[in-house]
């Protein structure tokens, strides 16, 4: 069963309880509110098939995926050529591009792509969304710029 996510809005942060009822007379904006944005509803379509990973290397850096990135895994999609996937191949869980069914590839540079044998592949499910942290950990730096 599917559920719409409504985020609880925070009283704190709210500039203005009611911003209506300040003067005494409504805004005329007030037909046009809307609700807040949910990144959930955004990057989520089945949440009963839906797993999050952690990008620990960057060996997909050709398709765009840094080390660090949260990778959104939907099961319920088949994978078809060109699709990101998680899988388990000879004893490890890897991220790579799907090539014409037949090989598994870490984008259109790599030069040893995985050939798939018959029974060689395990894949847990297609990447929907890759999320790359822009700011890592030790970045307090301040860089000057002339």
């Amino acid at each position: 069963m599917l559920r719409k996510i409504i985020p609880e809005r925070d009283s704190d942060l709210e500039p203005l309880k009611d911003p209506g009822q300040v003067t005494g007379f409504s805004s005329p904006a007030g037909d046009y509110i809307q609700e807040r944005l949910h990144i959930i509803q955004r990057l989520v379509k089945d949440p009963t098939n839906t797993y999050y990973f952690e990008m620990e290397n960057n060996d997909m850096i050709q398709v765009g995926i840094n080390k660090g990135a949260l990778l959104v895994v939907d099961r319920s999609i088949k994978p078809r050529n060109g699709s990101i996937i998680v899988g388990h191949y000879e004893g490890e869980w890897l991220t790579r591009m799907l090539v014409s069914n037949q090989y598994l590839s870490k984008g259109p540079m790599d030069r040893k792509p995985i050939k798939i044998e018959e029974n060689g592949i395990l894949v847990f499910g297609v990447v929907t969304w890759a999320c790359n942290p822009l700011v890592g950990e030790g970045s307090s730096d301040i860089i000057k710029l002339d």
